[in-house]
């Protein structure tokens, strides 16, 4: 039978707040919103690099951040309101404003120091150079006579 840790940190009443302290040790968890929009997302790769794209039509460049922590990539925006009345009877609205937030779990280990990101058209692409993962390649170790 496996033993359970009983501290007090990992009891069942303090577990959000456990949750959250953890995230937030790890700045995963800074700045927190809830968000009203998911962008959809186009992923690619070749034997060089990863390209993201993000769909985010009337959001401006400057309310756009993203962040890379480990292989997650996460991307954060506000898309405002576009209309000034407030005396208006909308017959039909389908656009959506508030915050917009996606995580994308990146498949490849990527160069963090080239990553390259360019908005145009509503359109976020970025682009992550991958790296060779060395740690998961089999690698033969000579053993020495003594």
């Amino acid at each position: 039978m496996a033993k359970s840790s009983r501290s007090p940190k990992a009891t069942e009443g303090n577990m959000v707040q456990f949750i959250v302290e953890t995230m937030e040790n790890a700045n995963i968890a800074r700045g927190m919103e809830p968000a009203n929009h998911i962008p959809c997302v186009d992923m690619y790769s070749t034997d060089k690099e990863i390209a993201v794209e993000i769909e985010m039509p009337g959001v401006r460049r400057q309310d756009i951040e993203v962040t890379l922590f480990k292989n997650t990539l996460s991307i954060k925006a506000l898309k405002y309101e576009c209309f000034d009345e407030t005396n208006v009877n909308y017959v039909c609205m389908e656009r959506s404003f508030g915050r917009l937030f996606r995580t994308i779990e990146l498949p490849f280990p990527v160069d963090s120091d080239k990553i390259k990101a360019a908005y145009k058209n509503g359109i976020l692409r970025i682009v992550l150079p991958r790296v060779d993962e060395k740690r998961g390649r089999p690698k033969e170790i000579k053993i020495e006579t003594q």
